[in-house]
């Protein structure tokens, strides 16, 4: 069976690819352009490897996407702006919502069997009440690109609805794992014995990266058109245990020393103001901090356990030991 995986450069897309080798299938990797390729030296030398067929492309562009389609049945969408960027609004839509519906576009009238497409749980939002969110949950994303991700997820539903395309959208929590370059910051500020939020409340799913990967072979092989899934590792743990697990891999004691919240969301405002001025993206802007400082980013993923069969096999703290052998072996700690 012919799988097309987009985004099969990124941090999820290549753990992908990686595991669909594995079990046999033929994977096509929809990748942007050559010099975006080129600069992912690890994941290119990864597909070469694998010899997965390469098809060099964009979402904005639907005539690359209708070679990369061609003769596949099963297609995994991962392509996307995947997570708050200081980066024009516009941009997430034009990628996340307007790419999606190209790509779905040219799959009506083919003999697709499956198109599993990964969304967010910032597509919902934080819950309101401390209570888990799920499927049934009224959508509030706090930022532009859970805005971003619910607007592809109601384009994808559009698709199943009109023209019957069998999709299956995933809800990941925070994702992390090896090859993932942004929470390694994360793991660099408790590396150099400082980090500079606290929090006691148990209120955030994360999530490794193999079990998402576990999720979206599942995900094809049990998954009911039409519906969504909430993926997380299952249990929700709070800044100060995530902390505290990375410390432990990493031998490291934190210094007791944080910051306000209001303290980083000024900061944000900061750097929008002097981005405007000089001409730059800043790193991060304020509803950035809005979205890392709510309290509970929990989902209830009892729907995917029972249709899809999903039980999260690696733990936070296995997860977390694996990441920073991955991080020490290329010497990024």
């Amino acid at each position: 069976m012919k799988i097309l995986v987009t985004g099969a450069t990124g941090f999820i897309g290549s753990h992908l690819v990686e595991r669909l080798v594995q079990e046999g299938y033929g994977v096509k990797a929809l990748v942007r352009n050559e010099k975006n390729f080129e600069a992912r030296d690890e994941t290119n030398k990864l597909l070469k490897k694998l010899n997965v067929e390469i098809f060099r492309g964009d979402l904005l562009d639907k005539d690359s996407l209708e070679k990369a389609v061609k003769n596949v049945e099963v297609v995994f969408h991962l392509a996307a702006i995947a997570r708050p960027l200081a980066i024009p609004k516009t941009r997430y839509f034009k990628v996340n919502e307007e790419g999606t519906k190209n790509l779905l576009e040219v799959c009506v009238n083919k003999k697709i069997k499956k198109i599993v497409i990964m969304s967010s749980l910032s597509a919902v939002g934080p819950t309101r009440d401390g209570n888990p969110v799920n499927e049934k949950t009224k959508c509030q994303p706090v930022d532009t690109y859970g805005w971003s991700k619910l607007a592809q997820e109601n384009i994808a539903m559009n698709y199943f609805k009109e023209h019957k395309l069998p999709i299956i959208l995933l809800r990941p929590s925070m994702v992390f794992g090896p090859r993932d370059f942004e929470m390694l910051r994360l793991f660099k500020a408790v590396n150099a014995w400082f980090f500079p939020l606290s929090g006691n409340e148990k209120g955030i799913d994360f999530l490794y990266v193999e079990n998402l990967v576990e999720a979206c072979v599942l995900a094809m092989k049990n998954g009911k058109d039409g519906e969504r899934y909430h993926i997380s590792n299952g249990k929700a743990y709070s800044i100060n245990e995530l902390v505290e697990a990375i410390s432990v891999a990493e031998r490291k004691n934190i210094l007791p020393i944080y910051f306000p919240k209001f303290f980083f969301t000024f900061t944000g405002y900061v750097v929008e103001f002097l981005g405007k001025i000089f001409n730059f993206h800043p790193p991060f802007k304020h509803d950035t901090v809005n979205w890392m400082t709510e309290k509970f980013w929990i989902a209830d993923i009892s729907k995917a356990k029972k249709e899809l069969k999903y039980n999260p096999k690696i733990s936070l703290e296995e997860g977390v030991r694996k990441t920073v052998d991955y991080y020490k072996s290329r010497r990024l700690l």
